[in-house]
């Protein structure tokens, strides 16, 4: 064990870390940075979880503190050019159709007046089952690691290694959806109603797939199918996009603009300057991190080098 006082030099290192951090994100002044959440739980991750999940009390600790460290405004804010000398600012977004974001997140944004986007799908609309990581998850934990790799097809040594097999598999994903054992427990029509009615709704795709290995024609169904039929319910427009599984390359973009769309988010931990292709902004998933991570990591992420496009023109 440590002794005490090299404990002692290690936690005056890291509040002085921690410190540095917060001053930074005060310095970076007309910058903006969206976080991007899944599933916020009462008891976090399981250990077959693929999709990250946070505990709800570390995820009201996370808010709080982005609230301390610069402005929290609505998703569509941070496009506007006017903002560009005030505080860094932060926005929320949530993405899949968990019920979760109805029956946790909302009543806690709500108490602490806090606006946030919701990337969803609409799939109780279609009567459709869980997404296909949703049923991967359930499989692994249920049968085991060697016998759903077995039963795909893969030779993946890893949970991780068989989602990012299946991902790039829209054949297997498909095998997976039909392979469904568990029910659904995604967002009901008034569930819907009830976060558009607060919240803003942005889409998803109604199937999740990863857009950049569709060809053209499949990408400009994924990205509109299902929307129309969201937006009715909601009884709003839903003019924001977020790329399913955070992949997109300019062709997607393309498309994405094409369908009329005002921005769009990947999964690139970038923050948001002024010039950025607005089909091409960047999101980050802290997950669950420690409140001192947290602000380490988002001065990190705000001061970066903004990453090169993906994929072809």
């Amino acid at each position: 064990m440590r002794s005490p006082l090299r404990r002692l030099a290690t936690g005056a290192l890291r509040v002085r870390a921690v410190n540095q951090a917060a001053r930074s994100i005060a310095a970076a002044r007309g910058r903006s940075l969206v976080l991007v959440y899944h599933r916020v739980a009462p008891d976090g991750s399981r250990s077959s979880s693929l999709v990250p999940s946070i505990p709800e009390t570390l995820f009201a600790r996370q808010v709080q503190t982005l609230g301390e460290l610069g402005g929290i405004v609505p998703l569509a804010e941070l496009l506007s050019s006017r903002h560009r000398t005030g505080r860094s600012r932060f926005a929320l977004t949530f993405d899949d159709d968990y019920r979760a974001h109805a029956e946790s997140v909302l009543p806690l944004l709500s108490g602490l007046g806090i606006h946030a986007t919701f990337f969803l799908s609409g799939r109780s609309l279609h009567g459709l089952g869980p997404y296909w990581f949703e049923v991967l998850e359930w499989l692994l934990e249920k049968r085991g690691l060697q016998e759903v790799a077995g039963r795909l097809a893969i030779s993946g040594r890893s949970p991780i290694e068989l989602a990012v097999a299946c991902e790039h598999d829209p054949r297997r994903q498909r095998q997976l959806e039909e392979a469904a054992e568990q029910p659904p427990m995604h967002l009901r029509p008034d569930q819907l109603q009830t976060l558009a009615a607060t919240m803003t709704v942005g889409f998803h795709t109604l199937r999740h797939p990863a857009l950049p290995v569709l060809s053209d024609e499949a990408v400009a169904r994924a990205v509109t199918k299902g929307r129309g039929e969201l937006a009715a319910v909601i009884r709003r427009p839903l003019s924001l996009f977020a790329y399913p599984h955070g992949k997109a390359d300019r062709r997607v973009a393309a498309q994405v603009r094409g369908a009329g769309y005002t921005a769009a988010w990947t999964g690139t931990p970038d923050a948001i300057r002024p010039g950025d292709d607005l089909f091409l902004l960047g999101r980050w998933e802290p997950g669950p991190v420690t409140v001192d991570d947290l602000v380490v990591k988002a001065a990190a992420r705000l001061h970066r080098s903004r990453t090169p496009p993906m994929g072809r023109a």
